[in-house]
């Protein structure tokens, strides 16, 4: 499912579990923390949210957090 398409609850709580993420990583960027891992982004970001137990989506098509 696209990020745009899910409801603003759902999206906040996906934001909040990747700059919780990046906190804890020590990572500026979605796109740094990929490179360390050798992950495409679309990986990563599906790892983060298995990770924080959320709903499947695709990154978003701008992201903030690249």
């Amino acid at each position: 499912m696209r990020f745009e398409d899910l409801p603003p609850e759902t999206r906040a709580a996906l934001e909040q579990a990747v700059r919780q993420f990046l906190r804890e990583n020590h990572s500026v960027s979605l796109d740094e923390a990929g490179q360390e891992r050798g992950l495409p982004l679309p990986d990563l970001w599906r790892w983060i949210l298995a990770e924080a137990g959320l709903p499947d989506s695709d990154p978003p098509d701008f992201s903030p957090f690249a």
